[in-house]
C-alpha cells in the first residue's frame, strides 16, 4: 500500500515546477488521541494486538513556516531531527 501511495506521489510530484519537498526540523512529537470506537453488543471480537499509536508532530520548515503532520507507523521521531516534508494545499507527509 504504502509502495503504491509513494509511486503515485512521486507521478504527482514530477508534474510540478517546484521542489515538493521542504527540509525542516521536528519541533514537538505528541501521541494523538484516537478515537474509541466499541461495539457493546458482544457480537465482534477484536484480537489483543498492540494498538496503533499515531503521533502529531511539530515541523518548523527552513523557511520558517511550521506544519503539523500525523504520522501512524513504528519510527518515532524525535525533536531536532532534520526531516523532509513532502507540503500539498490540503495536507502534509513526513519523508
Amino acid at each position: 500500500m504504502r509502495a503504491i501511495l509513494l509511486a503515485a506521489l512521486l507521478a504527482v510530484a514530477g508534474c510540478q515546477l517546484q521542489e515538493p519537498t521542504l527540509l525542516g526540523t521536528v519541533v514537538q512529537v505528541v501521541e494523538k488521541e484516537q478515537p474509541e470506537e466499541s461495539d457493546e453488543s458482544g457480537k465482534s471480537y477484536e484480537p489483543p494486538l498492540v494498538p496503533e499509536v499515531a503521533w502529531q508532530v511539530d515541523v518548523r520548515l527552513d523557511d520558517g513556516s511550521a506544519v503539523t503532520v500525523t504520522h501512524e507507523g513504528p519510527r518515532r521521531y524525535e525533536p531536532g531531527e532534520r526531516v523532509r516534508v513532502l507540503v500539498e494545499e490540503d495536507a502534509a507527509l513526513l519523508l
